[in-house]
């Protein structure tokens, strides 16, 4: 494989993982679980893209040693054919000029002499093998390089091709996720545009609306805010929450693309800076000092952390109208015997329904048609400001 275009692929991959990346924290709750399916995705297929890398930038380096001590055996054949040659006629001619056993006893001074030569022809002799031997060890040295050297060969092209595999995976999946990133943004961005030119109405005309209005006959109502548009002039904007909570209609800030929402698995430091941030918010409000609960809650069910301290303010002044016991959030019809049990519940059940963060969907869904418009720019803005 070109050194120079792996590297080069790898790059690309790494690049295209930072654009997925970027593009799926602009996705919105109701397509959270897809987006964490093609995230897992891409990083599945990146790893197996780097392993396989990894395994093909080793190989490569064994094929070049391989290589090079193929071509030293190689260069040192012939020598040793040559020697080894030698060796075995002089073995021959040893062997046949060698004196025999009675021979040299019979010629021996002494025991002494005796063993001095045995020895003497035994070391000639162990000369000349060792020299034969060299030549066949290196002759198999070198045919187990050249089997290793293919072996190693064939698995470097199989490990390219489940990288290239993998490369291809890993586009696929970055391709589907930000067709599917540009629609949730498209789709979210409109749906945001739209809700704000209501709530600019409603701030023009200074409207009251109650949650549940929907409910009245249609002919009163309409007369209503006849007679509330005409009177409303110099009124506030207000929607009053499922839990008896007033409060004034406010556009939201358009988003803060460096707010990074708490995620699973946060570090420890992130979850403490983010309680902190939040005990400021709650600060004098009966959930004062509850930060770190909502923190810790969030981390673990990898909801935004701002999103239910937020609701809390809007639904019930942060804890101070609440239509049933610790129910900060105008949530169903649940009570709780204390803070910590109810918000760790309310951040759990958000993320079951709803996913990461609010979405004028999920604002539809929170809250009644007659108030969602305003509730869900509240909301955003009490998110902006925590």
């Amino acid at each position: 494989m070109d050194r120079r275009r792996l590297t080069h692929t790898c790059v690309l991959l790494v690049g295209s993982i930072a654009l997925v990346a970027s593009l799926l924290m602009g996705g919105v709750s109701a397509y959270a679980q897809s987006n964490d399916e093609l995230a897992d995705r891409v990083e599945q297929a990146t790893q197996e893209y780097r392993e396989a890398a990894d395994e093909v930038e080793r190989i490569e380096a064994e094929i070049a040693q391989n290589e090079e001590k193929s071509e030293d055996i190689q260069s040192r054949l012939p020598e040793q054919r040559e020697r080894t040659a030698a060796s075995i006629k002089n073995l021959y001619l040893f062997q046949q000029n060698s004196p025999g056993l009675l021979d040299l006893v019979l010629s021996a001074e002494d025991f002494n002499d005796f063993i001095s030569t045995l020895r003497y022809i035994d070391t000639i002799h162990s000369h000349y093998t060792e020299e034969v031997t060299a030549l066949v060890d290196m002759a198999n040295e070198l045919e187990q390089a050249q089997a290793t050297l293919n072996a190693d060969r064939e698995a470097a092209i199989q490990k390219e091709e489940e990288a290239r595999v993998a490369l291809e995976e890993a586009r696929a999946a970055k391709q589907e996720a930000r067709k599917q990133a540009d629609a949730i943004a498209t789709s979210e961005s409109q749906q945001r545009a739209e809700a704000m030119a209501i709530v600019q109405q409603t701030i023009d005309k200074g409207v009251s609306k109650t949650a549940g209005d929907s409910n009245k006959d249609s002919n009163k109502e309409n007369k209503a805010e006849e007679k509330a548009e005409e009177e409303s002039e110099d009124k506030e904007a207000t929607i009053t929450t499922k839990s008896g909570n007033t409060v004034k209609v406010e556009l939201a800030p358009e988003p803060d693309a460096d707010t990074e929402p708490i995620v699973e698995n946060t570090t420890s430091s992130e979850v403490d800076s983010w309680a902190g941030r939040i005990d400021a918010y709650l600060a004098g409000s009966p959930l004062e000092g509850y930060g770190s609960v909502f923190a810790e809650a969030a981390a673990e069910y990898g909801v935004d952390p701002r999103i239910s301290p937020a609701i809390s303010c809007i639904e019930s002044g942060k804890g101070a109208v609440c239509f049933l016991p610790h129910n900060a959030w105008g949530w169903g019809s649940s009570s709780w015997p204390d803070w910590e049990s109810a918000i760790r519940d309310h951040v759990a059940g958000f993320a079951h329904i709803y996913g990461s963060t609010i979405t004028l969907e999920g604002a539809q869904m929170y809250a009644s048609n007659d108030i969602y418009a305003e509730w869900y720019s509240l909301v955003l803005s009490e998110m902006s400001s925590i």
